[in-house]
């Protein structure tokens, strides 16, 4: 019972280590793709903050082009900007319209149900490393001011994505050293569960020594008792009793068995019988013995 306990211990905690080694590989994993995701959003904000212009309150200016739209105020690429929003459909693949401090500026269509009808949604994002989004692609659409700052207003947010990222790292990589115990961590009951095994297995071949000369002896005597079994032997006797003969009808029979019967006065009629035969009497009348 305490082999059959420490063995279902023993998978259970082979059970927990393999899954906290499961999980320190996804944790781990995670980790190298958000330092890498970092890495490549530090490139792109240092390359903005080189060429970015700020007015005195320290406010990005606007830096916007569209490469369809020949006028260049607010209000009219902001119209132009709402009308791609409605009319484009770029079958799911990113499509260049402009760009913002050297940017890239694209839209994507994406298919959709609105009210059980399937209609189609434009997302606008801004290429560097990665792509970056504003109000999660979607451009105002009753503020053409909004609907023209929300491409430098993607990469404004740069840092504040960073920083989400290096705190989430920051969490994986602290479970990081409790997981790698885990996994590296034997299980503190091997030994006994060996020596148990070890106790279990000499007490198994003490009684199967103790139990095997038995069994020969006991073998033994049945099979001397069947090799010794033998007819028994017939005597002289026994052998003539199993012969018939006839009996002499001559053969003297002792006196003891038999029985005379004595009387006094004339011998009877027809004489004495002696044995089988009759025999005439002429002695004289007498007693008789």
């Amino acid at each position: 019972m305490q082999i059959a306990s420490l063995e279902s211990e023993r998978k259970s905690f082979g059970k927990g280590r393999a899954d906290s080694g499961s999980k320190l590989q996804m944790i781990t994993h995670d980790i190298a793709n958000n330092e890498a995701t970092v890495a490549q959003m530090k490139a792109d904000y240092a390359r903005y903050e080189a060429v970015v212009q700020r007015d005195k309150d320290g406010n990005p200016i606007n830096n916007l082009t569209i490469d369809s739209c020949r006028l260049t105020d607010e209000k009219n690429m902001g119209i132009h900007l709402q009308g791609l929003a409605i009319n484009t459909n770029t079958n799911r693949r990113y499509q260049r319209i402009g760009e913002i401090y050297g940017f890239p500026i694209s839209i994507i269509s994406e298919p959709t149900v609105v009210d059980g009808h399937e209609s189609v949604q434009n997302r606008f994002v801004v290429e560097g490393n990665l792509k970056y989004k504003y109000n999660n692609g979607f451009i105002a659409m009753s503020d053409t001011h909004a609907a023209c700052m929300n491409f430098v207003n993607a990469l404004e947010k740069i840092p504040g994505i960073i920083a989400q990222f290096e705190e989430r790292t920051a969490r994986l990589k602290a479970d990081v050293p409790q997981l790698e115990a885990i996994v590296s961590k034997p299980w503190g009951k091997e030994d006994e569960l060996k020596q148990l095994k070890s106790d279990l297995a000499a007490l198994d071949r003490k009684i199967t020594a103790t139990l095997a000369p038995k069994k020969e002896e006991q073998d033994g005597e049945v099979n001397k008792q069947v090799n010794t079994v033998e007819p028994p032997a017939q005597s002289t006797d026994s052998k003539k009793s199993m012969v018939a003969e006839p009996t002499n009808p001559y053969q003297r029979e002792p006196l003891s068995s038999r029985i005379v019967i004595g009387g006094c006065g004339a011998t009877p009629p027809g004489g004495f019988f002696v044995g089988t035969k009759r025999q005439a009497d002429n002695r004289a009348a007498g007693p008789k013995l």
